[in-house]
């Protein structure tokens, strides 16, 4: 079998991410629309027709051995439901809210079907269909369809990835171009492919932390070696390779800078801080004198760096943007008050609790929620600015619980997969003083996929980064991914 045979899974899988990632971040629909659909069909028919298969087993063998865990797996029911319901108001279509002059009042229209979910667009609505479905299936073909290998380069190649789109953004602020690729001319501010700050910002805040774990993992895997009876590591690599992921690493925290995102200047420094806490702890103990001296000494030499390029450098629109991230406008940002989008959002809700107003409906009903004088405030009103809130108001309570369903499946089995390695092989950390701490049995991939996917979490409550496709997908593969490398140690007799 050939290897574009053997790795077609993969391949298509990457083709999709890119799609998501260069077209725009996935936010131009009617780029995305030729594409993507084919994309997702053709990873859809390679899972279950050309799965990967292990040494020990033939393609036949790995079709029922992906199909029978594609059977058991719950993530596959709550993905169907969740498509079935974004699928249902395609056909169940109501007219837009209308203002009657006569009597100054809005009117809203019933759907056709009033106990089911409702859009007042369909051609928008279609819009959250490129994005769910194509990001579940991928999590699934992941999950099932790639070995650990596999995993582990899919995760690689999208940091390298990133760091490529990171160039990108670095050579047109250096050109001082006013168009996106030197195509599309922009009004604003831009950065890389994405036409919205806080998007780029996510985006690289997020692989720039899993690029980051990714280094460090390699960078550890000798100190690690010797804490546990695997030969799994019997050749030194160069110090190039072994060091590899250190530039995509610099790239996306850079990008994430650069992107001029105040959320993430905020995040990429606190996720910055919180890693090197991380990485001086988990080494702290198991290195000599010397080398702690040099972690402090490096430490310290990255602060004095950053302190000279404020002093040397004017970096004018970076500073103007740090002096309004304040504790106030964080709470202010995050709780709403001050914006009439959260309360816009709350009481869309509370008018169609249930299946909400359909995708991109939040829109179109906001304007009979609007106080007097709130309608200067519509630059960016078709969005809430907190993703919780937008999904809450488009797909309501049952939308929502879905949504979260399949955040929450695709978070479990790293979890799952740690513990089990923690509880059934305990001893091969060894005891006493040669003991290895509880830091530092967690997968090193783990703990950069739960820093960064949490940041842009907290990102999402006070802007809206699970609208770009590309923020999606990056972070349903970050934890479908981290599998790969989270050994299986059989149990000890």
């Amino acid at each position: 079998m050939s290897w574009f045979v053997r790795n077609i899974l993969f391949l298509h899988i990457l083709a999709l991410v890119f799609a998501f990632c260069w077209i725009e971040g996935g936010t131009r629909a009617e780029l995305l629309l030729p594409v993507v659909p084919w994309l997702t069909f053709f990873v859809l028919q390679w899972l279950v027709v050309y799965p990967q298969a292990k040494s020990t087993e033939t393609l036949a063998e790995a079709r029922e051995r992906v199909w029978h865990a594609l059977g058991r797996d719950p993530l596959l029911y709550a993905a169907i439901a969740l498509t079935a319901l974004l699928t249902i108001p395609l056909f169940n279509v109501a007219h837009p809210p209308a203002y009657d002059v006569a009597t100054q009042t809005w009117r809203n229209f019933a759907p056709p079907v009033k106990w089911l979910p409702f859009c007042v667009d369909p051609w928008q609505h279609a819009v959250v269909l490129l994005w769910f479905p194509p990001v579940l299936i991928v999590a699934l073909a992941v999950r099932h369809g790639l070995l650990k290998k596999r995993k582990r380069w899919l995760l690689e190649t999208v940091c390298w990835n990133s760091a490529a789109m990171a160039v990108v953004g670095f050579a047109q602020l250096h050109d001082g171009t006013n168009k996106l690729l030197w195509l599309m001319p922009m009004k604003g501010y831009f950065f890389s492919v994405f036409g919205y700050p806080n998007f780029a910002g996510a985006y690289f805040t997020l692989t720039a932390v899993l690029s980051a774990g990714l280094w460090f993992y390699d960078a550890t895997v000798g100190l690690r070696t010797s804490w546990t009876t695997s030969s799994a590591v019997t050749d030194e690599e160069s110090w190039a390779f072994t060091n590899r992921m250190i530039l995509p690493t610099i790239f996306c925290f850079v990008a994430a800078i650069a992107s001029l995102s105040r959320a993430a200047i905020l995040l990429s420094s606190v996720t910055l801080v919180v890693w090197v806490v991380y990485m001086t702890s988990f080494v702290w103990r198991r290195v000599g004198t010397a080398a702690r001296l040099t972690i402090l000494a490096s430490i310290f030499a990255g602060i004095m760096v950053t302190v000279a390029s404020f002093a040397i450098f004017k970096w004018g629109p970076l500073r103007t943007e740090m002096r309004n991230i304040t504790f106030s406008a964080i709470v202010e940002r995050v709780s709403g008050k001050g914006y009439y989008h959260a309360r816009v959002a709350k009481e869309v809700l509370n008018g169609y609790p249930i299946f909400g107003v359909g995708g991109w409906g939040y829109a179109r009903y906001q304007l009979q929620y609007l106080n007097k004088g709130e309608d200067a405030q519509l630059v960016g009103g078709a969005n809430v600015h907190n993703d919780s809130l937008q999904f809450l108001a488009e797909h309501g309570y049952v939308g929502y619980a879905l949504i979260l369903a399949c955040a929450v499946l695709v978070m479990i089995p790293p979890f799952w997969q740690t513990l089990k390695l923690l509880r059934d092989n305990s001893s091969i950390w060894g005891e006493g003083k040669t003991s290895v701490g509880w830091l530092q049995r967690i997968p090193i991939p783990l703990v950069a996929v739960v820093v960064g996917c949490s940041a842009t979490v907290c990102h999402s409550l006070g802007d809206l980064p699970f609208r770009a496709p590309s923020v999606m997908i990056v972070w349903t593969l970050a934890w479908c991914t981290v599998p790969g490398w989270i050994p299986v140690v059989r149990r000890q007799a």
